[in-house]
């Protein structure tokens, strides 16, 4: 422990961005209840890329009082908690299929699913955005480039928001046995989906992670796992997502009718919205060994919090880190989506969702209005509207 301030959860629900500007004022490290939380743009990036700090999800999972049972044995095994040799054999094997070349190839089926959703929109009047587009556009981009049959599409999505709230630190002790009994039928999908590609391949991601599995030797449970992790992770932070970009952008119309006018300007406009508000608020790290980080002493066996949000929020790398400004801020890097070895598999295909959506919306709505209703997860773990009422008018 660092001994520096105590920064305590009841200060992070409360308000998060005033106890990570604290924070960030009295050093790079401050104690929370949890571990060691990192929190200036540099250390974090650091953190992140310190050979000797490995993933620890299961040690946050310990501390909430949940060590045994799917969800916590899917963890302990999953890429998340993985390091050295085993990581980079099984990225290399998903790197081989999750390719820039076939997100690319995905975006006209985005924009398409975008017009789609859009269409069902209830005309003049407030919809529930997570419920109308943003929990169905990732899963079905997700399906479509993973090979599942249109008919099952339907099944990911409520698995996927059941699972994703393990990894919310508050949630997950509340919902635990709903999130084990979610990834056990994930899982079991998963397997019966491998084995009929690996009898009867298709051009798609998951009959060549079957081939690409047998060739290396691969465990193929381990295989199963990636299927189901792919599904949950390509939707639960894509789906949080984009309802925080409409959350942001309410509040920016000259930049959202921008984007009408140059959709070209999406790119830059997404990057700034990851930076001012990203689903992932952290990343957990183990010490492996004892370290000294930043004039701190942490014995082997500390756990430690990186925290993104703090991180994307630090004068120190951006010219106006407290307001959502896409020129004054593109000169700096954000870390949505991680740093080093575990920089996110999906970014791409996040980025080309969130890109694509954003474009169909503003061509075709004003800037949206917010209406009351909204509720959103604790600001700890995964982060994101659960309702969304808004307001479109088409132009």
């Amino acid at each position: 422990m660092t001994g520096s301030i105590a920064l305590s959860l009841e200060d992070m629900l409360a308000d998060p961005d005033a106890a990570l500007r604290r924070a960030r004022e009295a050093g790079a490290v401050v104690d929370t209840e949890l571990g060691t939380l990192v929190v200036r743009y540099e250390a974090v990036r650091s953190v992140l890329q310190d050979p000797r700090l490995r993933p620890s999800f299961t040690k946050f999972l310990e501390r909430m009082g949940i060590s045994s049972g799917p969800f916590y044995t899917w963890m302990s095994r999953s890429p998340l908690d993985m390091e050295g040799e085993a990581h980079r054999e099984w990225r290399k094997l998903v790197l081989r299929t999750f390719t820039p070349r076939s997100v690319e190839r995905l975006r006209p089926f985005l924009r398409d699913e975008s017009h789609r959703l859009i269409d069902a929109f209830p005309p003049n009047a407030a919809l529930d955005f997570v419920e109308g587009f943003a929990r169905k556009l990732p899963s079905l981009g997700l399906c479509e480039l993973i090979g599942v049959p249109v008919e099952d599409r339907a099944r990911f999505g409520v698995w996927a928001d059941t699972i994703g709230l393990g990894f919310n630190l508050v949630m997950a002790p509340q919902r635990i046995a709903e999130i084990d009994d979610a990834l056990v039928q994930l899982m079991e999908y998963s397997k019966a989906l491998v084995e009929q590609r690996r009898a009867n391949p298709r051009d798609d991601l998951v009959s060549r992670l079957a081939r690409g599995a047998e060739e290396d030797g691969i465990d193929p449970d381990h295989i199963y796992g990636t299927v189901a992790g792919l599904v949950f992770a390509g939707h639960e932070t894509t789906k949080n997502q984009l309802g925080w970009l409409v959350t942001t952008l309410s509040e920016a119309s000259a930049e959202w009718d921008r984007v009408a006018r140059e959709p070209e300007r999406a790119k830059d406009v997404v990057e700034e919205v990851l930076r001012f508000r990203s689903t992932v608020t952290s990343i957990g790290r183990l010490a492996i060994e004892d370290v000294e980080l930043f004039g701190t002493k942490l014995p082997k066996g500390s756990t430690l919090i990186a925290s993104l949000w703090s991180a994307n929020r630090d004068g120190a790398a951006f010219r106006k880190p407290d307001a959502f400004d896409t020129d004054a801020n593109r000169d700096g890097a954000q870390i949505a989506f991680g740093q080093g070895a575990h920089h996110c598999l999906g970014a791409a295909l996040a980025r080309a969702e969130l890109q694509e959506a954003l474009v169909a919306l503003a061509k075709r709505f004003a800037c949206p209005k917010l209406e009351p209703g909204a509720s959103f997860l604790p600001p700890v773990g995964i982060n994101g509207p659960t309702v969304l009422p808004v307001r479109f008018e088409a132009r």
